[in-house]
């Protein structure tokens, strides 16, 4: 998987707690030994993933990454050992799982605490054992993969609870790491203010405008509960209402009023959603979707969007442009649940 070169500099933030996380990927980058990554939704574990990888001896090999919580039961093993051609129903040639594809590199999980129970044991065969089976084949292939992990979720209850395999989480967590939430470090609101809004601003064809003293205090007072990927979508929310203007106090209290309406994470009670808001800001999908490729392809267009929305039937429908009935016709016809 090409990844655009993500290094340490590309870690922002001056407060003490984001100094540690600093000083934490130094030693790890160094080593192959596993890390798990634990933090709110939205902090930077898939930045600080590949910031890892791209600082490390394994920063020539592949990184590859996978959404844990997008890969339906049915899928598991063709997704991470591969499959032969003719292995089940639609397979009409051989895949590489992503083990293999990431053989000589990094594989993330994302979300590594959203695997079944079942899931958590098959994977933690082939990292015992370097080595995997494609579906349907005879062989074993070795493979030598460096694993990180993240998630949003506290393993060590979920460990009590019977919920995640003990063996695996000492396996994934010889290296442990806890980015903190946006709220406890609000001095590094501001320069990560100011990077997302040059980005977004280079990104939208918008002119080059500075960040007001008054724009920062208004940032740094909010709660963020989306934590920094909130603070990015926000200030890109924001210049886009805006039309590319001068992002005043004022114009971000109506850019937080207007996804208050959509009830998108701002710490405040949003305001009821009447039918006509809904229709103006999340319009209905195209109910003539049709899709020209092969059955094989569209399975593969629809599974990598239920991947990429994390299991969100409504948001996946959205995306592919589809109504949700019609969604939910084609994850029946194509096996990936219903």
């Amino acid at each position: 998987m090409a990844i655009p070169e993500t290094r340490l500099r590309d870690l922002l933030g001056s407060s003490p707690a984001m100094e540690r996380v600093r000083d934490f990927v130094r030693k790890a980058a160094r080593v192959y030994a596993p890390v798990i990554i634990v933090g709110e939704t939205g902090t930077g574990k898939s930045l600080l993933g590949r910031i890892i990888h791209g600082e490390g001896p394994r920063s020539r090999g592949p990184y590859e990454a996978v959404n844990c919580a997008g890969i339906p039961e049915s899928l598991f093993e063709s997704e991470f050992f591969g499959h032969q051609r003719g292995a089940f129903t639609g397979a009409a040639q051989g895949r590489r799982g992503l083990l293999e594809q990431a053989n000589g590199g990094t594989l993330f999980l994302d979300e590594v605490g959203e695997l079944t129970v079942g899931q958590q044991a098959k994977l933690l065969t082939a990292l015992e054992e370097g080595e995997v089976r494609r579906l349907g084949g005879e062989g074993v292939r070795r493979v030598d993969v460096r694993i990180l992990a993240a998630t949003s979720r506290e393993l060590v209850r979920e460990m009590k609870a019977g919920q995640f395999r003990r063996d695996l989480f000492h396996r994934l967590s010889v290296l442990r790491c806890r980015l903190p939430p946006l709220r406890d470090r609000r001095e590094d609101v501001a320069p990560l203010a100011r990077r997302f809004l040059r980005d977004h601003q280079r990104r939208h064809g918008f002119p080059e405008r500075p960040l007001p003293d008054g724009a920062r205090a208004f940032l740094e007072e909010m709660p963020w509960p989306g934590n920094v990927r909130e603070l990015s979508h926000f200030l890109e929310a924001a210049l886009i209402l805006s039309g590319g203007a001068l992002l005043t106090p004022a114009r971000l209290g109506e850019t937080r009023t207007v996804l208050d309406l959509r009830g998108v994470e701002t710490g405040e009670p949003g305001r009821k959603q009447g039918p006509e808001v809904r229709a103006r800001l999340e319009p209905e999908p195209d109910r003539r979707y049709s899709f020209g490729g092969s059955p094989e392809e569209e399975r593969e267009l629809i599974r990598r969007a239920l991947a990429r929305n994390r299991g969100n039937k409504s948001r996946t429908a959205r995306d592919l442009g589809m109504a949700r009935n019609t969604l939910r016709s084609r994850l029946r016809k194509y096996g990936l649940g219903g």
